[in-house]
């Protein structure tokens, strides 16, 4: 990843709904994802994620093949740092897909997590400290 220009880590939310016409989120993260355009950086744990939870995982592939998402994280070279992340975030029930994603953001400082988990992400921080900028749907009042 290019540390000069802005990246967009993909959680596995967004693709979620997106697939998904009954989703609460499904129009704000097809706008989101058009709006932003790719690439868009993941782990490969948000993408099984979404593959299993749409039920769609050709449709997942095919943007991964498609370089729409680029797979840019190795889970066993950043194993004891996302394990010190699964046991910070334990009283929160922290995902592996999430803890990654927050690893990715401590490894690009320039990046953005689109997310339809405003609620952890605004919890999670990178560095121990830092706020993670995300792009979200709005907040429910």
């Amino acid at each position: 990843m290019d540390q000069e220009t802005l990246i967009h880590i993909l959680d596995a939310g967004p693709l979620i709904a997106s697939l998904n016409r009954d989703d609460r989120y499904h129009a704000w993260a097809r706008d989101a994802i058009a709006r932003i355009g790719p690439p868009f950086y993941s782990c490969p744990e948000a993408m099984a994620e979404a593959a299993a939870m749409t039920g769609r995982p050709a449709a997942i592939v095919e943007m991964i093949h498609a370089g729409e998402v680029v797979l840019n994280f190795d889970l066993a070279a950043q194993a004891a740092s996302v394990l010190a992340l699964l046991k910070k975030y334990a009283d929160r029930k922290i995902d592996l897909a999430d803890a990654c994603i927050v690893r990715m953001t401590e490894l690009v400082r320039d990046c953005r997590v689109v997310t339809v988990d405003r609620a952890d992400f605004s919890v999670y921080r990178r560095n121990g400290r830092d706020l993670i900028p995300i792009i979200a749907p709005p907040a429910r009042r």
